[in-house]
């Protein structure tokens, strides 16, 4: 029988303590998220109040899904598209798309904790709001969006025509309903870029045609 040398390191010589900080800190990061984020969840008593969040590299309906999942009252207001059939003639299927691309609306109690939990959210870049305060959204406007979403108001079939580059509008819902501006392009998913001032600073927001009322 042939032998065989086989090396052997000594047990004592193998340092699992880092390892084992590493694991240890990441558990303790995670009961913070989750101790912070259940400020913002159903379960907390108060008046609640309606924000929106701009989120980055994730999707809409994964994300309020996942805070659904934690108990947080989130929603996506979604529009009916139609799209054409890849490979079939004259054929399309509609599909649900966001009203608001990039934005997440939250119920919650307002509190530090709160928004430090959602902003702990993987997907979470930020608060819709002005000098790092977060923006409430009035119950109802929010409603009323909500019901217009819902009513298939946004659905590009009802999309209104002759708004132009340079026509005078006022946004309806959403974050930014009430403000007036002008249309200085279009963006993709018939969506317009309107140049309003907020907070006395000029800024250019992107607005699906259905949000906008022409104000000749």
């Amino acid at each position: 029988m042939m032998a065989v040398n086989v090396k052997l390191v000594d047990a004592t010589m193998i340092d699992t303590s880092r390892c084992e900080a590493k694991l240890d800190k990441r558990l303790a990061e995670i009961r913070l998220n989750a101790d912070l984020l259940s400020a913002a969840s159903k379960d907390v008593e108060g008046e609640r109040q309606w924000f929106a969040l701009r989120i980055g590299q994730r999707s809409e309906t994964e994300l309020r899904d996942s805070l659904i999942d934690s108990r947080v009252d989130a929603v996506v207001p979604v529009k009916n598209v139609p799209r054409k059939r890849r490979f079939a003639d004259n054929s399309r299927k509609v599909v649900h798309k966001p009203v608001l691309p990039k934005l997440v609306f939250v119920n919650i109690v307002p509190s530090v904790r709160a928004y430090a939990g959602l902003l702990r959210v993987k997907g979470v870049s930020a608060f819709i709001g002005t000098n790092g305060s977060p923006h409430p959204i009035g119950h109802r406007e929010m409603n009323g969006f909500m019901h217009l979403a819902q009513e298939g108001a946004f659905d590009e079939r009802n999309m209104p025509r002759g708004i132009v580059v340079g026509s005078r509008v006022r946004i309806n819902v959403g974050p930014y309903a009430e403000f007036e501006g002008v249309v200085s392009g279009y963006a993709k998913g018939r969506a317009a870029r309107v140049l309003t001032y907020l907070f006395g600073r000029e800024v250019t927001v992107d607005v699906t045609l259905a949000q906008l009322e022409e104000l000749g």
